[in-house]
């Protein structure tokens, strides 16, 4: 695996897939993901203050929730008065107060991503609306133990303040990746849209393969929608290599998948028109 650029700005990040051709995933920057991290911040705290509104109006256990919130407040009002009287005094009770706070505000937003990233499949609502996914580094969706890995890092990225760790993690890799996506083994994606799929150019004399009907078996859904997208993609470079390139991996690998000796046409993309058209005859007679 490695990280390259493409032809949209932008860092990428680069395998083969099982069937040895390269993808190119686009990885987000850190712009997007903070400001994704906003709208999450956002909604933690809308949804946390909601949720205890909930508890404190309709469980038995808000009365006691309430007594002892005030009771905490009681406490630091005494503590105030008490530091203005004499300075320093007051250190202890604020770094009680400081470290429940940052405890509880970890729980709740480790819970947060976990829970939308195994609903949505590593989107959680910051991201939706910026255009993001997390992914495992070989472009499978994140499972639990991913998610559970990542956000439980979230602990050393956000040191000492803001993130700053994470963000220096982020600008230093070339995948884009923070502490947490590092151990986890996770990317986080930008969820381009796709421009309209352009059409397969056709051949006017296609000269048919000489396949048997169990190699043409051998083409089914999956290998047909690889050799489409293929031909569309190369029709978009503008590199006359690269789309040579990209055509010679997948004419290699359907070669390899059919059991030929040697590709009957010299031109890629010839055969991989060729391939496919037998298939589709194939389908459709069969």
């Amino acid at each position: 695996m490695n990280e390259a650029s493409n032809d949209r700005e932008g860092p990428v990040h680069s395998f083969l897939s099982p069937e040895a051709v390269r993808l190119d995933l686009p990885i987000s920057g850190p712009a997007p993901r903070m400001l994704a991290y906003g709208i999450d911040l956002l909604t933690m705290i809308a949804f946390s203050a909601l949720l205890f509104m909930i508890i404190s109006m309709t469980l038995p256990i808000g009365a006691a929730i309430d007594k002892w919130i005030g009771g905490l407040f009681r406490e630091a009002v005494n503590h105030a008065r008490e530091e203005a009287r004499h300075p320093g005094s007051g250190g202890h009770f604020q770094g009680f107060a400081i470290a429940i706070f940052l405890l509880t505000e970890f729980v709740i937003s480790t819970g947060y991503f976990i829970f939308w990233e195994m609903v949505t499949g590593g989107r959680s609502p910051g991201k939706m609306l910026v255009g993001l996914r997390v992914v495992r580094r070989n472009g499978l969706p994140i499972d639990l133990r991913s998610s559970i890995v990542r956000n439980l890092m979230r602990a050393v990225d956000i040191l000492p303040a803001e993130y700053l760790v994470g963000l220096i993690s982020i600008l230093l890799s070339s995948s884009g990746e923070r502490l947490g996506d590092h151990v986890a083994g996770t990317i986080v994606l930008r969820l381009d849209r796709p421009e309209s799929a352009a059409e397969i150019p056709r051949l006017e004399t296609a000269s048919a393969l000489i396949l048997t009907r169990a190699q043409l078996a051998k083409i089914g859904p999956r290998e047909m929608q690889l050799i489409r997208g293929v031909l569309r993609r190369s029709s978009t470079l503008g590199s006359e290599s690269r789309r040579r390139a990209l055509t010679a991996e997948a004419a290699e690998a359907m070669r390899i998948r059919l059991d030929l000796v040697e590709l009957p046409n010299s031109d890629s993309a010839v055969f991989l028109r060729n391939l496919l058209e037998s298939a589709e005859r194939f389908a459709r007679s069969d």
